[in-house]
């Protein structure tokens, strides 16, 4: 095979057959990586076409065959970053979760890995307890604002704050532990 720097240059330079040589370099180690992060061989298998697609559609921006590399994991690592914040707001979505996503491993989101399940877990018990007791409400029992308020004597303006502060922390603590991750 020739050289990857080589082949690159040729894509670069409208020679489109040299792509098929690439995305064959290439292809199995994104899966790698992909997988590594996602331990899902169907979402591996689409990060690394998606991302492989996205470089060909965008290969005007790639200037230097040597770089490409670098332009390549970066791309997936955001990729994977969306993925994952995806993931979180989908766990942290109130109108479309089960109660505990524990209870229905799998069901779902087959593709939700455990680990970051745990780490949201972990992370409500790091909420302050009057938070995290307005949080649990809402979720777990499906109480309204106004249940909520009325249950706890407060007023539903400071509900609302309580949940929106919650979802702040939570998907920050989230989005740092996936960032020291996947960085």
């Amino acid at each position: 095979m020739e050289d990857i720097h080589q082949l690159i240059k040729r894509w670069l330079q409208k020679d489109e057959k040299a792509f098929e040589q690439v995305f064959y370099y290439y292809y199995p180690r994104l899966y790698r990586y992909a997988f590594r992060y996602l331990k899902n061989e169907f979402w591996a298998e689409e990060l690394s076409m998606e991302v492989l697609t996205r470089v060909w559609e965008r290969r005007s921006a790639i200037t230097h065959a040597e770089t490409f590399e670098n332009y390549l994991f970066t791309a997936a690592r955001n990729h994977l970053i969306n993925h994952w914040q995806r993931k979180i707001d989908s766990l942290l979505s109130l109108e479309t979760l089960p109660a505990d996503a524990a209870d229905a491993p799998g069901r779902y989101d087959p593709i939700l890995s455990k680990e970051l399940e745990t780490f949201y877990h972990n992370s409500l018990s790091d909420l302050p307890p009057q938070r995290r007791l307005i949080f649990l409400l809402h979720r777990n029992d499906h109480l309204s604002y106004n249940e909520i308020a009325l249950k706890l004597k407060i007023s539903p303006k400071t509900v609302e704050n309580h949940i929106g502060a919650a979802l702040k922390q939570l998907r920050v603590a989230m989005l740092q532990y996936l960032a020291s991750v996947i960085l």
